[in-house]
């Protein structure tokens, strides 16, 4: 039987892309949600159910190729904060 886990990865963006991913993100309803983890270095951090990593990778790589979105390890994160 499938036991879905919570995943947490913290992404950079550029300041003025951050509410459009916010918006696009969370108009999938029930999919992830997206907030603020570090305003000054833009990081940002998508919290979902494992059972949707396909189709959040599917987005993120999709918004990837109208914005910057770089992925950042949390020790990488945890570092700069």
């Amino acid at each position: 039987m499938y036991q879905p886990t919570e995943i947490t990865r913290f992404f950079q963006v550029p300041r003025h892309d951050l509410a459009y991913l916010k918006f696009i993100v969370e108009a999938y309803e029930g999919l992830a949600t997206l907030s603020t983890a570090d305003r000054k270095t833009s990081t940002v951090v998508i919290t979902y159910n494992s059972y949707f990593a396909g189709t959040l990778d599917a987005l993120l790589k999709s918004l990837g190729t109208e914005i910057a979105i770089k992925e950042v390890s949390a020790t990488e994160f945890s570092s700069h904060a």
